[in-house]
């Protein structure tokens, strides 16, 4: 979507126009949830939370005043709101990506072994403190730049850096500790 067309669709939601606000909560709905699901690693808290976070951004629309991408803004939403839920309570638990795989024959088991790994790496980014999980998230897996991530956060682009470096450095720990590196 065009910055300019995009820009269109927010003065409309701002409006109140339905399709305009149907429209961004369609660019953007799978988006945000699987961030979400990224955060929380539960597929039921990552749909409520997603829920949640639009009814937000549409009550709040009207003060978005666009000095950053509406796309920033809508993860800064989505990321306290996000962290405020982990911090009040923790997420109904990680689903096991292994569970999927119930066929033994040996042309499944590449496939198992990936998803083993990807588990085991899904569950030390979830050991990280919540600001460190995520930085990595929307580094890493939304592959957003320092910049962006330091408007979502509020923090300083520095600030972020460093503190996505201590998160790989933590991580690099969990790893040897487990004989993956």
């Amino acid at each position: 979507m065009e910055k300019q067309e995009e820009l269109q669709f927010i003065a409309e939601a701002k409006k109140g126009r339905h399709d305009a606000i149907r429209y961004l909560v369609e660019r953007y709905e799978k988006e945000i949830f699987y961030y979400i699901y990224k955060m929380t690693g539960n597929t039921a808290d990552a749909k409520d939370l997603t829920q949640e976070v639009f009814i937000k951004v549409f009550r709040k629309i009207k003060g978005f005043s666009g000095k950053s991408a509406f796309r920033t803004w809508l993860y800064r939403i989505a990321t306290n709101h996000t962290l405020n839920f982990l911090t009040r309570r923790p997420p109904s638990g990680v689903e096991k990506p292994l569970e999927r795989f119930s066929d033994p024959s040996p042309t499944s088991l590449d496939r198992v072994e990936k998803a083993d790994l990807h588990h085991f790496i899904l569950n030390a980014i979830e050991n990280l403190p919540k600001q460190q999980k995520a930085i990595v998230t929307l580094r890493v897996q939304e592959g957003m730049t320092y910049s962006e991530i330091a408007k979502i956060l509020g923090r300083s682009v520095g600030n972020c850096k460093a503190a996505y470096h201590n998160a790989i450095v933590k991580l690099r720990r969990m790893f040897k500790n487990e004989a993956i590196l």
